[in-house]
């Protein structure tokens, strides 16, 4: 009985003409694996009608909320071969990389890349990736930040208060000061008045 690897061997040196341009698809290490060879050669030659639809689903695709960048290009891809399975590798190519580009979410990123002019479907996604990453850590330090300005601000905002705060201490502590002085000195008169009046009355006595 023939091993998985045996059987696709044999398919692999069997495929000849347009059906032996399927190869060059796959990785290197699928290329002689049977189910991987069958798996291809039906997605290359689909039937006409299926054909049609998976057009249809190629020029409509478009990055989903939560799907990674890599994971939409292998989609892009799949959708690519299966939508054109006759066409030259490099054409099928050039249509993944322009479908990838134009189902991006972020249209910045969508811009970017195509001034680069990526050359095929795999700069394409290396250069979006390289975006995202760069993106995510610019958001990171623009909040990084703007947190450390609120805290600056704060700190800006406490010192005049505490100023105003030394400088209303400093002038109840004078005029309680000058309240405590006046007390004294009222105390004094009174006390001045009282002797006074002692002296007279004892003058008066005599």
């Amino acid at each position: 009985m023939w091993s998985e690897h045996q059987k696709g061997l044999y398919l692999a040196v069997s495929l000849i003409g347009q059906v032996q341009a399927v190869l060059g698809d796959l990785p290197k290490e699928k290329r002689q694996i049977f189910s991987d060879l069958v798996n291809a050669l039906e997605e290359r030659f689909a039937p006409s009608s299926q054909t049609e639809l998976y057009r249809v689903q190629f020029k409509e695709c478009r990055q989903k909320a939560s799907e990674t960048l890599p994971g939409l290009g292998q989609s892009v891809r799949r959708l690519s071969n299966l939508a054109y399975p006759t066409a030259p590798l490099k054409l099928r190519d050039t249509l993944a990389k322009e479908q990838f580009i134009d189902a991006l979410v972020d249209s910045e990123m969508r811009l970017r890349i195509k001034q680069s002019r990526p050359k095929g479907l795999n700069d394409a996604i290396r250069l979006a990736v390289e975006l995202e990453a760069y993106n995510t850590a610019e958001s990171k330090t623009l909040n990084s930040m703007g947190h450390l300005r609120h805290t600056t601000g704060d700190e800006r905002t406490e010192t005049p208060n505490s100023l105003v705060t030394a400088v209303s201490m400093g002038q109840m502590t004078t005029w309680m000061q000058t309240i405590q002085n006046n007390l004294l000195a009222i105390t004094k008169e009174i006390k001045d008045l009282k002797s006074q009046r002692e002296f007279k009355q004892k003058e008066e006595d005599r």
